[in-house]
């Protein structure tokens, strides 16, 4: 009896382990399956930070951006320079014997990328440099928050309404003295001297008031608000990203936020405040010595872009100092007393009027070449005047004998830069701005021939891995700063 329990037992146990033997060997295999899984998602996360972490340290240190720079200083930019690098990073983190002694390693997966592909690249230029302002944006928001415009938002906003934008000053002197030239004296009934012959009759010389007013308006803005040397400074601008044609990338990625608000449109205008140079604010290692100039202006040198930036102020600063004068009523009683004064020497009352508004807009011409002569001096000016914040009485007007101020209340020349820079169309200052960017990073040492379109923001890959135990795995997976 006893020897038949202990043969009982063991065909029990004999019939146990046929079906124990499969469930281990299949929990054992699904073990291996899992870390394979697990090991593979470890390998794919630090191998693409380790990508990101080859970020074009020039563009970081100088402009805060984070871009994957696919030259990697040194010929030609390309997506499967970044493809192989990703490739050398699973590499070692799918083989922990790599560069090992295999003695001491044992690899219980025995994986192999077989593939890799990006089917989706993000480059700083995709759409008109939304990308490029995408991660601009990101770095401003990160470091001031959209808190930090406040203020700035009212003034740009005031400065950007239709008063302020359609009054030409110039244009306006120009006409006025056109109005007053062509004024012909009325000929008075003939007169005879006592042989009975008509005396020669000769109209009364017009005075002309706005003389040296109307003779500097007609000369080189910039020499009438600037002291000392412009640069002269040039560029081969067609090499940069906004003339030639660029690699396409893929665009925005899908859970990107355009930043397209007139917030974040203020906030990106103070990103190209604050890396870029300007005619107050030179930028050491610059290629061009006025930047932000440049992006307002466009032009290939420094001085067609500070004459530019110099009109786009005049036009601002003319539209207030004309919205002053005409709710000044002693200025404009002034104007009118002399203007009567000199119709009556051609004893022509109504020209009254026609010298009256050539008076007025020489007044405020000259009141607004002195307000550019502050602001390039360094000095500030109120963006809206009041009647106690006007500087010139006529007498200096109509000499233009006058000088600039330092100091003062009111805004400043970067202030008047931030207004011209928010009625840019934003394409239009993300392109220059981008063009700076690569001016300056070209200037160093092995970046000769850096480009943003060869930088890229993230991708989107497709890897394919094999196992020598007959497994073989797909992972998409995308990757991007931000």
């Amino acid at each position: 009896m006893k020897k038949n329990e202990r043969g009982a037992i063991s065909v029990y146990l004999a019939l146990m382990m046929a079906v124990l033997i499969p469930l281990i060997v299949t929990m054992m295999e699904s073990a291996r399956v899992n870390a394979i899984k697990l090991r593979l998602e470890c390998a794919a996360d630090l191998s693409m930070d380790s990508v990101l972490a080859e970020y074009n340290k020039a563009l970081f240190d100088r402009y805060d951006l984070l871009f994957v720079d696919t030259m990697y200083d040194g010929g030609a930019g390309s997506v499967d320079k970044m493809l192989d690098h990703l490739d050398s990073y699973l590499e070692y983190n799918i083989k922990p014997d790599k560069g090992l002694i295999p003695a001491f390693t044992k690899d219980h997966t025995k994986l192999k990328l077989r593939s890799s592909e990006a089917t989706a690249v993000y480059r700083a230029t995709d759409e008109d440099g939304a990308v490029f302002r995408y991660m601009a944006m990101s770095y401003m928001l990160e470091k001031y928050g959209l808190a930090y415009i406040a203020d700035i938002k009212d003034m740009v906003e005031t400065s950007a309404s239709e008063e302020f934008h359609d009054t030409d000053v110039t244009q306006d002197l120009e006409d006025a003295q056109t109005e007053v030239d062509d004024l012909v004296c009325p000929e008075p009934d003939p007169e005879y001297d006592e042989d009975g012959n008509e005396t020669e009759w000769t109209p009364p010389e017009k005075d002309d008031p706005a003389a040296k007013v109307v003779s500097a308006s007609k000369g080189f803005l910039l020499s009438q608000i600037t002291e000392g040397e412009v640069s002269a400074t040039r560029a081969d601008t067609d090499c940069y990203a906004s003339h030639r044609d660029l690699i396409r990338g893929d665009g925005m990625c899908e859970d990107w936020e355009r930043h397209d608000s007139v917030a974040e449109q203020i906030l990106f205008g103070e990103y190209i405040l604050e890396k870029c140079g300007n005619y107050r604010e030179l930028k050491e290692g610059s290629r061009l010595s006025y930047e932000a100039e440049y992006i307002i202006g466009g032009r290939d040198n420094d001085k067609d872009n500070l004459n530019l930036t110099a009109a786009a102020m005049m036009v601002i600063r003319g539209s207030s100092n004309a919205m002053a004068f005409l709710i000044d009523d002693e200025k404009k009683n002034i104007a009118k007393g002399l203007a009567e004064a000199l119709a009556f020497v051609i004893a022509m009352p109504e020209a009254a009027g026609a010298f009256q508004t050539l008076i007025c807009c020489a007044w405020i011409y000259a009141e607004t070449i002195y307000d550019l002569k502050t602001l390039f001096k360094g000095g500030r000016i109120p963006l809206i005047k009041q009647k106690e914040d006007w500087n010139l009485n006529l007498g200096k007007a109509l000499l233009m004998d006058f000088d600039g101020k330092e100091g003062g209340e009111g805004q400043d020349y970067k202030d008047y830069l931030r207004m011209i820079l928010f009625m840019l169309p934003l394409n239009v200052k993300t392109a220059r701005c981008m063009d700076i960017v690569e001016m300056d990073i070209r200037q160093l040492d092995t970046y000769g021939d850096f480009c943003l379109d060869n930088c890229i923001a993230g991708a989107c890959v497709q890897l394919i891995f094999i196992s020598s135990y007959g497994y073989s795995f797909f992972m998409e997976r995308r990757f991007r700063y931000a």
